[in-house]
């Protein structure tokens, strides 16, 4: 373990444990609030694996942009059950949302996680018509491991787990880690089991992106330096793409609480996709 890799690469290090306890409980009942206040279709199955599930909730408007959430916890933790609380500021947008699940490591590696975002994906816009809402207009966001796995399946690596074929319109990319070589010093990959032969085709900034997707990159301006430099760097990348890009370093917000401004329809992060709802 590398002490100063730790530093930067571990957002743990930004925080109290009665801070990173404070910010899970929050969490969790505001995750659980937006279970009760609304309804939603638990735990349809996506695939084989134990944690291929998915949670679906209709903002009750037919033929609506869909946006599906991918979660963090650094590949081997966490559930999309601790995650609802997103819901809270994207379904009263007109929005319906799928908040996914997938395997953890070390039962699977990166690679696999991967491929079961793609799988999942694919899986949202073959139920779109089913599920009243519009396969064409697919928005994705992901935080921390959920960035990287949503920006790892469209980078065009020529990889089985890149998705070829989508209707994706726009992703928001939430203080992701976008080079994974930094990951192989740190203690996290003692459950990750990355190895130096997985960095190229699993470091989403290493590859070109097609310009048809749009971005917006966000971060927490409290988060350690070189993770802001992930964040910063893969927005560059996209633009030298083509893509069209946005970069939001959110200051005095670390790496817990940059999420939260998907709680309410007047965070941050939520009045970035109302204004791309207005024009899909």
């Amino acid at each position: 373990m590398n002490e100063a890799v730790e530093k930067q690469y571990n957002p743990r290090t930004t925080v109290t444990p009665e801070q990173l306890a404070a910010y899970t409980d929050l969490g969790a009942r505001a995750s659980e609030e937006a279970r009760g206040k609304f309804q939603g279709v638990f735990d349809l199955r996506y695939g084989s694996g134990p944690l291929e599930t998915a949670d679906f909730f209709y903002c009750g408007k037919p033929n609506q942009p869909v946006m599906v959430f991918f979660h963090g916890g650094y590949w081997r933790a966490r559930d999309k059950k601790d995650y609802t609380f997103v819901v809270n500021g994207v379904l009263p947008l007109g929005c319906s949302v799928v908040v996914m699940n997938y395997d953890l490591c070390p039962a699977v590696t990166v690679a696999q996680i991967v491929d079961q975002t793609r799988r999942g994906l694919e899986w949202v816009a073959q139920q779109a018509a089913g599920w009243n809402v519009d396969g064409n207009k697919m928005l994705v966001s992901g935080h921390s491991a959920g960035a990287h796995i949503i920006a790892a399946t469209l980078a065009q690596t020529g990889a089985d787990f890149q998705l070829k074929q989508h209707a994706i319109k726009k992703a928001y990319l939430i203080s992701g880690v976008f080079d994974v070589e930094p990951v192989l010093q740190i203690t996290v990959n003692d459950e990750v089991h990355l190895k130096p032969a997985d960095v190229v085709a699993l470091s989403p900034v290493r590859h070109p992106f097609a310009a048809k997707v749009a971005y917006e990159v966000v971060v927490g301006g409290a988060e350690p330096r070189d993770w802001i430099g992930e964040s910063s760097r893969m927005a560059a990348h996209l633009k030298s793409m083509g893509c069209q890009v946005g970069l939001h370093e959110l200051p005095g917000l670390n790496h817990y609480s940059v999420l939260h401004e998907m709680d309410s329809p007047t965070g941050y992060i939520s009045k970035l996709i109302a204004q791309d709802l207005k024009t899909l």
